[in-house]
């Protein structure tokens, strides 16, 4: 399918509606709702997938909304969302700055954000596989790689721990 603007136009005009309305039965929340639909809608122009008909694309539309639904619902980042009340009386803890927070920032992005996130956000191996869109085997190997070359950059200056949030 070629992207043109008359090809998403075509395709808001005729299932933003319905998209909304299943994303918002499924999540219950427009602002949820609202980024379903617009990914799913983005999803169907950036893919190149040819339908039966009409039905068979309103088909496809709707399996895609429902299972962006359910992603949504199972994300690590809903288990944790607090209410905008909440979060704004809670206390604000940022990593304290360090050479180790530096070596941190200093490797590569993909083993950088693991060591963050495992360390500093204290998400499982898992959750951080989730968040990051790969096995936790492949987190894992982040980790290990990550810490190695720790070890490396700060020689004698580290423990083998890193520092936990400022309290």
């Amino acid at each position: 399918m070629e992207l043109t603007n008359e090809e998403a136009e075509r395709l808001v005009e005729q299932y933003a509606d319905l998209l909304l309305r299943v994303a918002y039965a499924w999540t219950g929340s427009v602002p949820d709702a609202q980024d379903v639909c617009q990914t799913v809608l983005i999803q169907r122009l950036t893919t190149r997938k040819s339908f039966d008909g009409p039905e068979h694309e309103r088909a496809w539309l709707i399996r895609l909304a429902i299972n962006r639904c359910k992603n949504l619902h199972k994300s690590p980042w809903r288990s944790r969302r607090a209410e905008w009340d909440e979060a704004m009386a809670a206390e604000v803890h940022m990593p304290e700055e360090s050479d180790v927070l530096d070596a941190v920032r200093s490797l590569p992005p993909k083993q950088a954000a693991a060591i963050f996130l495992r360390y500093y956000e204290e998400y499982s191996v898992g959750e951080i596989g989730e968040i990051m869109g790969v096995r936790p085997a492949l987190v894992s190997t982040w980790l290990a790689r990550g810490r190695e070359k720790l070890k490396a950059i700060l020689g004698g200056k580290w423990n083998g721990t890193l520092p936990q949030t400022a309290e």
